[in-house]
Formats: C-alpha cells, structure tokens, sequence
C-alpha cells in the first residue's frame, strides 16, 4: 500500500517553512507522496452540501478566515524542496478549470519535478458556487470531464492537436513542454456514473474515507466498467482520501486504520498531518520508521 501525506495548506501552519519541514520529513521518512486538496476561494457560506461529509459540510478547518493555498502552486513549490517524492492531487476539481491551460500547468510541474513524479487524481466538484465565482459551468460536469482528460492527454503528447468537441476547440495548438513521462489520471467520485468513468477512461479511482463502508463494492463497479470497455482492471490504482489525520498519541490508530482499508483493496491511501511547525518533522520520522514498513507490505 502507498501513503500519501497531506502538505499543510490550510490555516495559519500553511507557511513555507512548515511546507519544507513536512515536505522534506516525508521524503526522508519513505513516504510515497506528497498530496494537496483543492478549493480556491471560500464562501461566507456554504449553500451545497458535501455528498460525503456527515450533514454535508466540510471540517471546520475550512473557513473563510483562513489561508488556502492553490494546490498546484503548493506542489511545485514542494517539487523545488524534494527530488524523489510524488507529487499529486486529492482531487482536484477539473470542471471548474480550463484543460488547455491546466494541462500546460502540469506538464510544466511534471518537467520540472522529474519523471514519475506528478499524478492527478481529479473530481467533478460538488460547490455550485465555487464553480460560480470562476464562471465555470455548472451542468454536465461528468462529460464535460470526460473530454477535459482526452484533450489534456493529448496536449501531453506535445504533438499538434486537433480536437472538436461539445465544449472545446483546439485547432491545432501544441502544447510544449510534454511531461517526461506519463501522468497518471485517477477520477474520483461516488455515483454508478463516476464508477463506470473511472473505469472507461481512468488510471484509477479515488474515494473519500465515507466511501469506506462501500469501498469494496464500489471499487468491484469501476472492474467492471473496464472490463466491458476492453480494459485491464488489474493496471488501475484504487485510492482513499480523509483517512485519520497523524497526530501525537495517535499514531498506532492511524496505522490502523490504513492497515484496515488496505484489506479492502486500497492501495493508495492519503493521511494529514496535525502537528505544530517544529514537530512534525519528529512527529513523521517517528511514524515512518515504526509503521511504513508494515504499510507498505500490506
């Protein structure tokens, strides 16, 4: 099993020297990845409600009066401090965003990172009004998804490119540099649509933790649809996000909890990090050398 640690990003620990001391800790510690959430500006309040949040709502870390980092600037700004780690997304919401654009965006970090480094786990979002602010459209998130990941895989290529679709023209744009290698797509999602799509088009399939009850059968859903769609599901990652944060006194519980998850079939588990600047260096070496090993194995 993988692990992933979640970068401080929100809140007043989301400084550049707590950034260093996580992002460096992890490397050091044989974590797997380094991971960022995604929001980019914050509502006074919430009106949608969260699918997989108990009564909806998000944890009380999110809140207007709190710093949140843009999730792509924090990983490249975490790729400068570390040079094995990887760098991905959990998850990213790609509808509210522009393909071209973004695909550029990460081309550029995965060059710069190195190979092998940078993968995108992205959703289709569930904040109408974040959407709003961004001027994005709202309706037909799911196919407009569908053709966000073919044209950005194309313009990865680093070829000219040569798309119409519903909701985007390319006409023969390129788009330069190509990442070094391949970057892996993970959709994400709860509904049978989001199962079947992760299983035509993706490199993966990522939960929330309250997916966790149904991970199984839900994990046996995204097989499927790629099988019917002619595909391996044995060269898919099936991923799990919101899995209990690391804090001191808590460490044994949040192996644990990976250790339980693993047995459902997840291989890419991603877990935050509750600590002051100053000690999570400490706090995640310590973890690390007392349960990675275990964690990995399983």
């Amino acid at each position: 099993m993988e692990i992933a640690l979640g970068l401080p990003q929100i809140g007043a620990h989301a400084t550049r020297e707590h950034v260093i001391e996580v992002a460096q800790a992890a490397e050091e510690g044989g974590f797997d990845a380094l991971s960022v959430a995604d929001h980019v500006v914050m509502p006074r309040e919430y009106v949608s409600t969260h699918p997989d949040r108990p009564g909806g709502v998000l944890p009380a870390r999110y809140r207007p009066d709190r710093n949140l980092l843009e999730p792509l600037t924090l990983l490249a700004f975490a790729a400068s401090v570390t040079s094995r780690i990887r760098l991905g997304t959990a998850v990213l919401v790609l509808p509210m965003r522009h393909p071209v654009l973004h695909a550029k965006i990460l081309a550029s970090l995965a060059r710069l990172a190195g190979p092998g480094r940078v993968y995108l786990a992205a959703g289709v979002g569930w904040a109408r009004e974040e959407f709003e602010v961004l001027s994005a459209p709202w309706p037909r998130r799911g196919a407009r998804v569908e053709e966000q990941v073919a044209l950005m895989r194309a313009l990865w290529s680093g070829e000219p490119v040569d798309h119409h679709g519903e909701f985007y023209e390319v006409d023969g744009w390129t788009s330069r540099p190509a990442p070094p290698a391949p970057i892996p797509v993970w959709l994400g999602g709860a509904s049978d649509a989001s199962f079947r799509r992760a299983g035509r088009i993706a490199d993966g399939w990522f939960a929330g933790i309250y997916r966790l009850p149904t991970y199984r059968e839900d994990a046996a859903a995204v097989r499927r649809a790629a099988e019917e769609a002619g595909r391996d599901p044995a060269e898919l990652t099936f991923g799990l996000g919101g899995m209990p944060r690391l804090a001191a006194g808590q460490e044994e519980e949040c192996a644990r909890a990976a250790l339980e998850a693993s047995k459902l079939g997840v291989q890419h588990g991603r877990i935050g990090v509750d600590a002051r600047p100053g000690e999570a260096a400490e706090l995640i070496a310590a973890f690390a050398a007392g349960y990675l090993d275990d964690l990995h194995a399983a």
